[in-house]
């Protein structure tokens, strides 16, 4: 079960590399300024948030080990299964390219393969949909995904509300969509293979 918990830190370790850093780029404005300014050239220590994008990536990555046994032990699809494993991998190494290549590195996007994350939700729900013990977790994960497609098409210029006075305040409300999902996914299903309610399967959670 180890693997699956390290899921349910993601969003404390993304949330506290931001917070942390920012304590030590004076004057930063969590309004006005993108969270990756944090790790630029422009930081005082930008190694604070760089370290913390990594370790995020790295957790990430490991709690698809655990995402792996639970849903095997929930009888889901393997198919979707593996889509799902894909696109939060490609999440994962996105950030660590992130922490790798500092702002405005080109590779600091990783290619794009970040935004694989937003199929993630979509494709968990659908791997656990024949599991009656997470209905509330399908329910939150197919809204959460919404929200993020609705965020991202915002942060893409949908609308025009994004400015430079307050593109920070929208990259937050953005990353609320992104990363405290897979601590709470992690989470639930940590606490399915502890219910009541019958693991078709039940195969130990690693």
């Amino acid at each position: 079960m180890k693997f699956l918990r390290a899921g349910v830190l993601v969003p404390f370790l993304y949330y506290g590399a931001v917070l942390v850093a920012s304590l030590f780029y004076p004057g930063y404005s969590h309004g006005r300024q993108y969270a990756s300014e944090l790790g630029s050239n422009s930081a005082t220590y930008p190694q604070i948030f760089n370290t913390g994008i990594i370790l995020t990536g790295v957790t990430i990555l490991l709690s698809l080990i655990g995402f792996r046994t639970a849903l095997r032990g929930l009888n889901a699809r393997p198919v979707l299964t593996w889509l799902f494993l894909v696109s939060l991998a490609g999440f994962g190494v996105g950030m660590l390219m992130g922490g790798f290549f500092p702002m405005p590195d080109p590779r600091h996007g990783g290619f794009g393969l970040g935004v694989l994350v937003h199929l993630s939700p979509f494709l968990l729900a659908a791997a656990l949909w024949r599991d009656a013990g997470t209905r509330g977790l399908r329910y939150f994960l197919l809204a959460n995904g919404v929200a993020a497609l609705v965020m991202f098409a915002i942060m893409m210029g949908v609308g025009e509300l994004v400015r430079l006075s307050n593109v920070g305040a929208y990259q937050r409300a953005y990353s609320s969509t992104v990363f405290p999902w897979i601590g709470l996914a992690a989470g639930a299903l940590v606490a399915r293979f502890r219910s009541p309610l019958p693991a078709p399967g039940s195969a130990p959670v690693s």
